[in-house]
């Protein structure tokens, strides 16, 4: 039927971003924003302790800022629509800092606090970042916002860039979760397959708005519903096809293409200074000798299946008269960052630790190298992997702890090098006034070998000629450490390990080898049922060492006790490293790791997610096909005008036959000869009714297209539809089993083209 058409004023064409546009247009632009605003949460999602609340909140968050931005401009101005919006991401801090409170005091102080001090708190925090209001208000405002963006731009004149507010985000995203989160793929094949659809819907609310507007003169337009209707559905499948390509290019190709690119991002939070100082007033090494004098005073007791040692502050700066511990330390969550370099064959250790009320200062104590620690709110310090209390002192604090403990192997750090980057300096400098006696020793007891060979010659020059003195005055500087410290071959003075870890830590750096002192404690006393008292006899001082691709390892430097029969066993938190002659016995060790150890893959294992992903993908497409045919089907034979019906009738028969037979037929068949080829597919004892249906049908398919004055019943064309869904079942029935049920996965008869 053609129809004359006015034409239409220019000014009430639709604007290609305005406008309801079509229902293609009206679906996937939403979730084209959608996925454009979420997927900057997506990817700063990884970079936080908890990780599920973020994927969670943040994405919610994205969704109902488009949706709420999408119905407020369908009424109201640009800048009412943003305004109405508003209060609900203020209402989601509120919520924040009532459920999952940051430093603010109360509900109010905490909201108020979250907004002022949001991004300072997480570049300020460790990694990775603690869940809190302070540190998700500024991701989840800058998701309010750019959904509310991609809403505007959407419906502004530039449809296409409605996407850039979700880029932008996902830059900043990837910048504020430095090296410490993954790569963020998945969050680009968001984007990616964002952009797709936005096009898509674009390019379809471009073409609506051109069949409404038209041109200024006379128009004829000839009634086309089912050829529409294909091409919608042809635009969906095409849609689909680009979004899937979309994703698997950007989520499996881009790890692919950049494995072997080994750039690490910047941490932007380098760059900010911690705002919790180290307890410099305290030295906790200054406390070993007054200790060793009374070692029975209890300081705190553990409870853990095997006997733990226990570190509690690592000391770097040295500045003549003592040593002073690392910092600043940043606000932590319970789950500490990994360690870089991870620490070699660890075991994994858990302990319950309750503090007593004589241990001074905020620091707390752990077991190896600290992972999870139950202390809340808490400070941490990545390079020396000391752990504080925000809220002052540990005194009376409980919290348990997990840790993994090295297993440190001779034969793997014969070979290993000292770092000579800039960065270590600071653990290479001695500061004027060295006594001669620390570069004699050093010279004439390590001025050969590997730099590992050196630092074991090290502690056993001290072990051996030397001894340990509970009665030797407090002090650490280079005066105290002279009166200990012997010429080789010489015995040297009496000590406590106060003197030996600071000395060991001075004839290392003399030595050129990047050394520090720690601090910690045996694992005390055990009471039974796992409880064991840790006291003030319990604690001792260590050096380390930093070696390439292995970090620090702890040395025994502390010789036997005064009187006593052996030399004293290393407590550094982790097995006292083999001296060299023991590394033939280390090639024969069970490398097991222990029950708590977490199960390591191999190298060349690939992980599990991408063949999940891909998976879930197939089963999605091969969901896909039965669904659109289906759809497909329904939409021809649905109730309507008769010609419409009969006319869509006609061309799901034609799919059935063409499917049933492997071919279309020949370009020359009448209707009548196309039907003659259906009843001949048709088994015999159904073909009576097949002659009726068909028979009806080729009448109805001639009057409609070449007498359309004729015209078809509803009646008649229901009567038609009801007998084409018989013969199509019957045709189905005459395939094999395997034929019948992939028939609807099929997906070739989703791009024939209309007889």
């Amino acid at each position: 039927m053609a129809t004359l058409t006015p034409p239409r004023p220019p000014e009430t064409a639709p604007a290609p971003g305005r406008g309801p546009g079509t229902p293609l247009r009206a679906a996937l632009a939403p979730v084209g924003l959608v996925m454009a605003a979420a997927a900057g949460g997506v990817a700063l999602a990884p970079g936080y302790a908890s990780p599920a609340p973020v994927y969670a909140v943040l994405p919610l968050c994205a969704l109902l800022s488009v949706a709420v931005t999408l119905a407020a401009r369908a009424r109201l101005s640009p800048l009412a629509g943003i305004l109405v919006g508003l209060p609900l991401p203020l209402a989601g801090v509120v919520v924040c800092a009532a459920r999952l409170p940051g430093q603010g005091t109360g509900v109010l102080g905490g909201t108020v606090e979250a907004l002022l001090h949001s991004g300072a708190r997480i570049l300020t925090s460790a990694a990775p970042t603690p869940l809190n209001a302070d540190t998700l208000t500024l991701p989840l405002l800058a998701t309010w916002i750019t959904g509310v963006a991609s809403v505007l731009l959407w419906q502004g004149t530039r449809p296409a860039l409605a996407v850039l507010p979700g880029l932008l985000a996902l830059v900043g995203a990837v910048v504020l979760n430095g090296p410490v989160a993954p790569p963020g793929f998945p969050s680009i094949g968001l984007v990616a397959v964002a952009a797709v659809l936005l096009m898509a819907a674009s390019s379809d609310g471009r073409t609506a708005a051109r069949a409404r507007a038209g041109s200024e003169d006379l128009r004829i337009e000839v009634d086309a519903p089912e050829t529409q209707t294909l091409g919608r559905l042809g635009r969906i499948l095409v849609t689909a096809v680009a979004a899937a390509l979309a994703a698997a290019a950007t989520v499996f190709g881009g790890p692919v293409l950049l494995s072997s690119w080994e750039a690490a991002p910047g941490d932007p939070r380098e760059a900010v200074r911690p705002p919790l100082a180290p307890e410099a007033a305290l030295n906790p090494l200054g406390y070993l000798a007054a200790w060793a004098a009374e070692p029975d005073d209890p300081l705190l007791t553990v409870r853990s299946e095997e006997p733990v040692d226990l570190r509690w502050v690592a000391l770097a700066e040295f500045t003549g008269t003592t040593w002073l511990p690392e910092g600043g330390y940043r606000a932590a969550g319970e789950v500490l960052p990994d360690p870089v370099p991870p620490p070699p064959h660890a075991t994994g250790v858990r302990a319950e630790i309750s503090v007593g009320d004589d241990l001074p200062g905020g620091w707390a104590p752990v077991v190896g190298v600290p992972r999870r620690v139950g202390l809340q709110p808490l400070g941490y310090d990545a390079v020396s992997g000391t752990v504080v209390s925000a809220d002052g002192d540990i005194a009376g604090a409980r919290y348990e702890v997990a840790g993994d403990v090295a297993d440190w192997r001779a034969v793997e750090l014969a070979d290993a090098s000292v770092p000579a980057d800039a960065v270590f300096d600071r653990y290479r400098e001695l500061p004027p006034g060295a006594p001669p006696v620390l570069n004699d020793v050093a010279a004439a007891v390590a001025g050969q070998g590997s730099p590992y060979e050196r630092a074991v010659l090290l502690s056993e020059y001290l072990r051996e000629s030397h001894y340990f003195s509970a009665q030797t005055p407090g002090g650490h500087g280079y005066a105290n450490v002279a009166d200990v410290l012997a010429p080789p071959g010489q015995q040297g003075g009496g000590g406590t390990s106060e003197q030996f870890a600071s000395a060991f830590a001075m004839l290392a750096r003399a030595a050129g080898l990047p050394s520090r002192v720690v601090v910690g404690f045996g694992s005390g006393a055990d009471e039974g049922d796992g409880v064991r008292t840790v006291t003030t006899g319990d604690a001792l001082a260590w050096g380390e060492v930093y070696f390439n691709g292995v970090g620090w390892v702890p040395f025994s430097v502390t010789p036997g006790e005064e009187g006593g029969d052996g030399a004293e066993e290393a407590s550094s938190g982790a097995a006292e490293a083999e001296a060299p002659e023991e590394a033939d016995d280390a090639n024969g060790a069970d490398d097991d790791t222990g029950p708590g150890a977490p199960p390591e893959r191999e190298p060349g294992a690939a992980p599990l997610w991408p063949f999940l992903t891909a998976g879930g993908l197939l089963l999605a497409t091969a969901a896909a096909v039965p669904a659109l045919r289906l759809a497909r089907s329904r939409w021809r034979l649905r109730p309507g005008a008769p010609e419409r019906r009969v006319l869509g009738s006609w061309r799901e028969l034609c799919d059935h036959l063409r499917q049933c037979a492997g071919a279309p037929p020949p370009p020359g068949h009448t209707v009548g000869d196309t039907v003659a080829l259906v009843q001949a597919l048709l088994p015999e004892e159904g073909r009576e009714w097949a002659r009726v249906d068909l028979r009806r049908l080729a009448g109805a398919v001639n009057r409609v297209g070449f007498a359309p004055g004729a015209g078809v019943s509803a009646t008649e064309a229901a009567h038609i539809t009801d007998g084409v869904r018989r013969q199509s079942r019957a045709l189905r029935r005459t395939l094999g089993r395997g034929r019948r049920l992939a028939w609807w996965f099929d997906p070739r008869p989703l791009f024939w083209r209309a007889p």
